[in-house]
């Protein structure tokens, strides 16, 4: 491979110019030397060959389609096809059992109730696959480690007990709390094991 200096490749570029041919990459050369090899045939032409009157016809379908389209579907209403309405209990599967998505509440304490049972209910679960969790052998360490992680618990504990006195309502805080006292508790279970089990769920 040979090097230009900076200089010839100007006196290259300077000669291409002055020439009087087309240059090798427009399509207008491209097209010519296809149609001499018969690669293309007849005169360039634009994309859109078909006569007028076809394309009123088109455009009259086009028009037709929308506006039918635009009356069916708004006859049925804008969330009637199932994207997104809140007032319809939408099911759906989780672990093979048909849940709602948007249960009816009759009242906001019902809804409280229904929020402290499921909470009851995962600390319940949570306990009871702390008791009956074995696995393999535990770290020489697993002692600290429980002890640690109680520790963090507590903490967290403390925290979320200081935010539900100052909005005991918020089911967000709710959740973290009984999600970190269900934790807490499978926590000093394990702590209180005989050695040779090991929590591997948290």
């Amino acid at each position: 491979m040979s090097h230009l200096s900076e200089e010839n490749l100007d006196e290259m570029i300077a000669r291409e110019r002055a020439t009087e041919r087309p240059p090798l990459n427009s399509w207008q050369t491209i097209a010519a030397g296809l149609r001499e090899e018969g690669m293309i045939r007849g005169p360039a032409q634009g994309r859109w060959t078909a006569p007028p009157w076809l394309r009123a016809a088109a455009a009259v379908v086009l028009v037709a389609g929308g506006i039918a389209f635009g009356r069916t579907s708004a006859s049925r209403g804008p969330l009637s096809a199932g994207a997104g309405d809140a007032s319809q209990p939408v099911a759906q599967s989780v672990s093979g059992k048909a849940v709602s998505r948007t249960p009816a509440f009759r009242s906001a304490d019902e809804a409280w109730e229904t929020l402290n049972r499921a909470g009851a209910e995962y600390q319940r679960a949570s306990a009871y696959l702390a008791t009956i969790n074995s696995g393999a052998q535990p770290r020489a360490d697993s002692a600290s480690l429980y002890t640690s992680r109680l520790a963090a618990l507590e903490q967290v504990m403390s925290a979320t007990q200081s935010a539900l006195e100052q909005a005991p309502r918020d089911p967000v805080i709710n959740q973290y709390y009984l999600a970190t006292m269900g934790a807490r508790e499978a926590t000093r279970q394990q702590l209180a094991r005989p050695a040779g089990f090991r929590l591997t769920g948290f």
